[in-house]
């Protein structure tokens, strides 16, 4: 065998060869040359890869299979299968160029896969990876070829050597022999990684392997035999069950071993053996003889095994193929089968649109999949690429009748008797028998066991000490009788006492409690509700509540056991009584149980302020060092009083089950009456199941029958855990990243991390945990449950932490519920702020879907009467060719274009003394003028706005069309209307009047991008000037004829003159600028600069022409001051000038009109 060196060198120098070849053979790249096989025609060729000398037999399962696919109309359809065979000829070096240079031959010829080779393929699967050619072999036993990091297109329908290790380990579970020794022999070559997987397997389930002893170049001589022979006497004294990998004329030669030393007559030895030969049931009797595989010995008088001895061996072997019709060699078997299901995964590709060149898809429908073999049975090929095989178990049966006797022993040979069934879900397979009725037939009617009862050496057993003191046998027999005559007293009374049911509770004297009257707030004063909302604000989804009763006159905790039927045996009522003679002041009171109607409910004292877990969730609740110590001082306390008592441990110790009476003291239940709850299925059982696993110590963990009742030590590990919680207050694990199945796992099997065992972490920054802390944490979480310490020394060990704790009991509990009502006190007062907070964020809330006066009165509970108007404004817009788009677009594109067209609108329109009433669709309608009136500056400030809309929309891009923009259509009108709240349930403000539809008409009558108004609007809008309109003329308006209308283009900013000044209302039109808080003079036009409307401060230097009149101060629909009027013309100082002060928040930029925003004044 070459060294890994000369190895990769050959390698390296083959695929130099095949590119030179490539390159001689095809000028082309490869790449076209892939792209001339990818025109897929109607015959599909696969190459064959196989050395004929060796395979003539076997070469006939290929033209068979190809001949059913081409017959059988689901596969392939319209394409027929062809093969390209290649003879490669015998394996003369570690590397073969003959297979690789007909792969690439084959390859330019078009084929889509390969078949083979047999023997070794390393080499050529390396390279069918590296083409993306699917590779199937029916031969090839390389386990190397399993890495599908590197093979990622090779599988094989031939199981590697290491897959007989999961049958050997599901045979070795089924009789529970977790001892065993190994014995391996040299050759074959594939011995070895079968015993290793076998160890592997082993180690996982925690089986011991006793011994591990190698055969080293088995040959069947003198030598030989003595070597075995070495082997039986350094090991079956400490071992029973053997477990034998290698040739079957070396297992023979092993039987004789242990038959030489009379091991097997007494049936406690038992051998598996381990070949790779396939059972056949014509010679199941050569099976017993040493020259059924051994042709150099065969002319020998060879002396057979007594047939007494085979039956202490069990035999797996690969499973004889059970079709009938089929009498070929496996190998044949196997090379139908590549070709069976190579074709199915093509069909299956074909289906789908897929690419069948593509090797990583056609593999992807082949690796975890089950194949129906033509051997007669279902073959799974793993992830790995790996058939999992299917073995039968072989032992020496009696071939007349099914009976245990053994009959004559020329009558038995060599039968299966069981298989292995797969399970995706299970790690190993499930062993059963073939025909339930007929067992093996052990030698002395019962599997061996894998250890003695007593131990190999007696160790087991101690041996008992006679006693030769006669002469005190008297007296010894009279203390015996007087004590024993005490017992029976005792346990007379003892068993009346379980007889006379005192802790049986009779239902009619329970009365079950509402938990939804009990938490009406109706129910109770206002002292309750407070307290009940403090502890359920923090975590309402995590707070739990248990089933409460009344039970003469007191309030009692309810659990019901879920079985559907009891028997109340003996040891039950043992459980009961003890539950009963349970008393401490940290231990939950056990009231009774009841059995009525075939149900079983417990009852304990009910713990009012709930479970240690949802006080420790409420973050609500400032837990000090004080509340935590003398929690932690309970805790113990109580599971000192467990262990000491006849309970002996918990078992299932968490916070869910530490309960904290109205007191603050800590009571722990959920211990004993294991019987009881047996069997019962809980609700949510997996879930719970989750929860106890997180504290469970991994000793538990890993005990398929771990008891109910759990361990000392183990309740140690979960008060650790119990701890940890109590202090960080993230739950039993903390802040984690790992799933609660990822935990346990890791906890179970420690060997998974790098780091050895995995515990709760202890260096996050939010937890200060003091050193004495920290190492008992340590203490209590340690692997080996024989260093935790037991429950006594744990308390010493956090004395402590209850240093602060004073002596009284009725101390602590004064001052824990001192500190209680402070910490409520400051809860009340964060709650009375938040709701404070939570009242401003609903006004505004509803403010901006109702006029603030009507909200206001709706909060008051006063009606909302619908109020007349002499004249409003109103504006309707839409958005043109919303249907056409409607029919272009999704649903959510809709949706999200008219999103952005509204959202645009609204932080345009807050700019404005305007309301927004309601949108329909793509409709926009928004008034000014109401609710608040603001004189005639209606028109003005919808006039403004609508010009502001049509210069915005110009700049609005579609997110799906951003070639496309948003045409707008808008129509104004002014007139009287009413307006009122309608409705009780999500109440709106409506218009009504002739003004809302004539402005509806005019928006339905405008054209794209233009503002179309009414003559009405036009009036208002003449009065206040600076607004350009153009006459459209006479237009038919539907239900008022023919109406004369305008067209608003633009608005003006004109040269501001003492004439113009004079005839208009109020300066506020004029204003423009930036968005910066300013203040501005009102009466800027100053003669240096006769033609500018300047903001800024006042040029003191210049003697501006007017004043302001002092009674001429207005209120606004806003309600704060507007512009004043101006008055005759005057010289005066500028500092005598009144000063407005622009709110930012209500100035627009200058890229438009705007309104004039709120103002005040100051001298």
């Amino acid at each position: 065998m070459p060294g890994p060196c000369a190895s990769a060198a050959a390698f390296s120098c083959i695929l130099v060869l095949l590119q030179l070849g490539c390159q001689r053979n095809n000028p082309l790249a490869a790449g076209a040359t892939v792209s001339s096989m990818r025109r897929l025609s109607d015959t599909i060729n696969i190459g064959f890869l196989a050395e004929y000398s060796q395979m003539r037999v076997t070469l006939g399962g290929l033209p068979l299979a190809i001949e059913d696919v081409n017959k059988n109309p689901n596969l392939l359809p319209g394409k027929k299968l062809a093969f390209k065979p290649v003879d490669i000829g015998h394996k003369m070096s570690a590397y073969r160029v003959k297979p690789l240079r007909a792969m690439t031959q084959m390859r330019e010829a078009g084929v889509t896969a390969f078949i083979g080779p047999d023997e070794s393929c390393t080499t050529e699967a390396l390279l069918a990876s590296a083409w993306n050619t699917p590779m199937l072999s029916f031969k090839c036993s390389d386990p190397i070829v399993s890495n599908k990091s590197t093979f990622h297109t090779f599988a094989r329908t031939l199981a590697p050597a290491s897959k007989v290790s999961k049958s050997v380990i599901s045979l070795l579970n089924a009789f529970h022999w977790n001892k065993f020794s190994i014995v391996v022999s040299s050759k074959p070559i594939w011995g070895s990684d079968v015993a290793r997987a076998i160890q592997e397997l082993a180690e996982a389930r925690n089986f011991t392997i006793s011994h591990f002893k190698y055969i080293s170049d088995y040959i069947p001589t003198t030598k030989t035999l003595s070597q075995i022979d070495k082997i039986i006497k350094e090991t079956y004294a400490t071992t029973r069950i053997y477990v034998f990998i290698g040739e079957h004329i070396a297992m023979v030669d092993f039987v004789r071993g242990l038959q030489n030393r009379r091991l097997l007559e007494s049936g406690d030895y038992i051998v598996v053996s381990v070949d790779d030969e396939i059972y056949d049931s014509n010679r199941r009797v050569n099976i017993m003889e040493r020259n059924y595989l051994d042709p150099y010995i065969r002319k020998e008088k060879s002396k057979s095994l007594d047939k007494i001895s085979f039956r202490s061996v069990i035999k797996i072997s690969m499973t004889y193929p059970q079709n009938p019709h089929i009498r070929v060699p496996i190998y044949g078997l196997h090379l139908y089968d590549s070709v069976m299901i190579y074709v199915r995964a093509i069909t299956e590709v074909l289906r789908l649109g897929g690419d069948i060149y593509d090797g990583n898809l056609v593999m992807s429908h082949i690796f975890n999949r089950s194949y129906h073999s033509i051997q007669g049975f279902d073959v799974y090929i793993d992830s790995n690429g790996d058939a999992e095989g299917n073995y039968t178990v072989i032992t020496l049966q009696n071939d007349m009748g099914s009976g245990t006797s053994i009959g004559s022993l020329a009558k038995m040979s060599m039968q299966p008797v069981g298989f292995f069934a797969y399970d995706k879900n299970s790690v190993i397979p499930e062993f059963r028998y073939i025909k339930n009725d007929r067992p093996i037939q052990w030698l002395n009617g019962r599997p061996p066991l894998a250890e003695p009862l007593c131990g190999f050496h007696g160790e087991l057993c101690p041996r008992k000490k006679l006693d030769w003191r006669y002469l005190v046998s008297g007296p010894l027999c009279a203390l015996v009788v007087v004590v024993a005559i005490a017992l029976l007293i005792k346990h007379y009374r003892y068993e009346q006492t379980l007889a006379g049911l005192l802790w049986k509770v009779d239902m009619k004297d329970v009365t079950v409690i509402n938990l939804g009257e009990y938490n009406n707030p109706t129910n109770k004063n206002i002292f309750q509700i407070c307290r009940q909302s403090i502890l359920v604000v923090g975590e309402p989804n995590k707070r739990s509540f248990t089933n409460i009763a009344l039970f003469r006159g007191n309030i009692v905790a309810m659990k019901k056991i879920h079985k559907k039927s009891v028997d109340i045996t003996r040891s039950i009522r043992k459980e009961l009584k003890l539950m009963r003679e349970v008393r401490h002041e940290n231990i939950i009171n056990f009231i009774g149980a009841s059995t009525d109607h075939g149900s079983v409910i417990i009852f304990t004292t009910y713990c009012a302020r709930g479970s240690l877990e949802d006080v420790l969730a409420n973050e609500d609740l400032h837990l000090d060092h004080m509340f935590i110590s003398s929690l932690v001082s309970d805790i113990l306390k109580g599971m000192i009083y467990l262990h000491d008592s006849e309970i002996i441990s918990h078992g299932n110790l968490r916070s869910s089950n530490c309960l904290i009476d109205s007191r603050w003291v800590c009571q722990i239940s959920d211990f004993g009456l294991h019987e009881l709850k047996a069997g019962q299925e809980e609700p949510n059982k997996s879930e719970l199941e989750l929860k106890r696993a997180l504290c469970m110590a991994p000793e538990l963990l890993r005990d398929a029958y771990r008891p109910g009742r759990g361990s000392q030590k183990g309740d140690v590990y979960s008060f650790g855990i119990l701890l940890y919680e109590m202090i960080g207050r993230k739950g039993p694990w903390g802040d984690t990243a790992y799933s609660k199945e990822e935990i346990i796992q890791f906890v179970k099997c420690p060997e998974m991390l790098q780091h050895g065992v995995f515990r709760p972490a202890l260096t996050h920054t939010h937890l200060d945990i003091p050193d004495y802390i920290r190492k008992c944490l340590c203490q209590c979480w340690d692997e080996d449950p024989e260093v935790r310490p037991d429950i006594r020394l744990v308390r010493m060990h956090l004395k402590e932490l209850q240093a602060g704790l004073k002596p009284n009991i009725f101390d602590n509990m004064l001052s824990i519920m001192e500190k209680y009502a402070y910490n409520l006190e400051g809860l009340v007062q964060e709650r009375t702020n938040l709701l404070y907070e939570e009242k401003k964020k609903t006004d505004m809330l509803l403010y901006q879907m109702l006029p603030r006066p009507v909200a206001e009165l709706l909060k008051r509970g006063d009606p909302v009467e619908a109020e007349c108007f002499d004249c409003v404004t109103i504006l309707f817009s839409d958005i043109v060719g919303f249907t056409e788009l409607c029919t272009t677009s999704t649903p959510f594109e809709v949706v999200e274009m008219l999103n952005d067209w509204y959202t645009c609108c609204d932080s345009i329109i807050s700019n404005y003394d305007v309301y927004k009433v309601e949108t329909i669709g793509d409709a926009y309608m928004v008034v000014s003028g109401l609710p608040l009136q603001n004189g005639s500056r209606h028109a003005g400030e919808i006039a403004s706005l609508a010009l502001h809309l049509l210069e915005t929309v110009g700049n609005l891009k579609i997110r799906h069309k951003p070639t496309e923009t948003v045409q707008l259509r808008i129509g104004v009108h002014s007139g009287p209307c009413a307006a009122g709240v309608v409705g009780q349930k999500m109440p709106r403000y409506c218009l009504f009047g002739d003004t809302v539809n004539t402005a509806s008409r005019m928006e339905s009558t405008g054209d794209s991008m233009r503002i179309h108004i009414s003559e009405a609007t036009y009036q208002l809008l003449q009065l206040i000037g600076s607004y350009v309109c153009i006459e459209r003329g006479l237009t038919s308006i539907k239900g008022k004829g023919d109406m004369r209308t305008y067209w608003l283009t633009k608005r003006q900013q004109p040269e501001l003159t003492p004439d113009l000044i004079s005839t208009v209302d109020t300066l506020d039109t004029y204003c423009s600028g930036t968005r910066e808080s300013m203040e501005v003079s009102i009466h800027q036009y100053c003669s240096p600069a006769p033609n500018n409307y300047r903001l800024g401060s006042c040029n003191c230097d210049t003697k501006c022409l007017y004043s302001r009149r002092s009674d001429d101060n207005v209120t606004n629909s806003h309600g704060t001051s507007e512009f004043p009027k101006i008055s005759e013309p005057a010289q005066v100082n500028c500092n005598q000038l009144c000063v407005c002060r622009l709110n930012s928040s209500q100035v627009f930029n200058n890229r438009g009109p705007r309104s004039a925003p709120s103002i005040t004044f100051r001298l």
